[in-house]
């Protein structure tokens, strides 16, 4: 019996291992997203349309290029597909998500994501100016700010993720420092959520 390779798919030999399934008799099938895809969908008798997943580039402010990372994830309560801006360096940037139920029309599903996309790559809640003393100042506009937690090594906060650039919660207390005395409200919403 030969070698398998841990890093390539069980079934196509060609994509990068994500999924790892535990089967018959303690045996692990280890495959791609698409191939845990196509086997779900096929469990459940459900007609996948095509999707090829990859990068797609969508324009933004000022004609900005942003490059997304799109697959699909078929479970048994709903499809999903996931965008994630890719960066450089160590920046999260962009996390967008919709999802449906299973009998849902997944070319429909797959607009409204793109759709998601261009509305969040346009629309910014920070804004930076100029300080009386020459240094650069971010700060919230309009009073509303969206955005996510994004998981943090190093220390027991979680970082913030606000028009696609990290945060930490010092740099976010600091674009409170106008509102003094106001009062706030903080909801929490799932990735999929239609918040924008």
């Amino acid at each position: 019996m030969s070698k398998q390779i841990d890093h390539v798919c069980d079934l196509c030999h060609k994509a990068v291992v994500q999924v790892h399934l535990q089967i018959y008799k303690g045996n692990t099938l280890h495959i791609c997203l698409e191939c845990n895809n196509n086997l779900t969908a096929e469990l459940m008798g459900l007609e996948l349309m095509p999707f090829q997943p990859g990068i797609y580039e969508f324009s933004g402010i000022r004609g900005k290029k942003y490059n997304f990372s799109i697959h699909r994830k078929i479970n048994p309560i709903g499809i999903v597909y996931e965008a994630n801006e890719v960066t450089k360096g160590d920046s999260p940037g962009f996390q967008i998500a919709v999802m449906d139920y299973v009998n849902c029309d997944q070319q429909l599903l797959f607009e409204k994501l793109k759709a998601k996309i261009k509305k969040a790559i346009f629309k910014r809640y920070l804004e930076t100016s100029t300080a009386p003393y020459g240094s650069k100042v971010v700060s919230i506009k309009n009073r509303e700010v969206v955005g996510r937690f994004e998981y943090d090594e190093d220390h027991d906060l979680p970082k913030l993720v606000i028009d696609g650039k990290l945060f930490s919660w010092e740099e976010f207390g600091r674009m409170l420092n106008s509102s003094e005395g106001f009062q706030f409200q903080l909801k929490i919403f799932d990735i999929t959520d239609d918040i924008i």
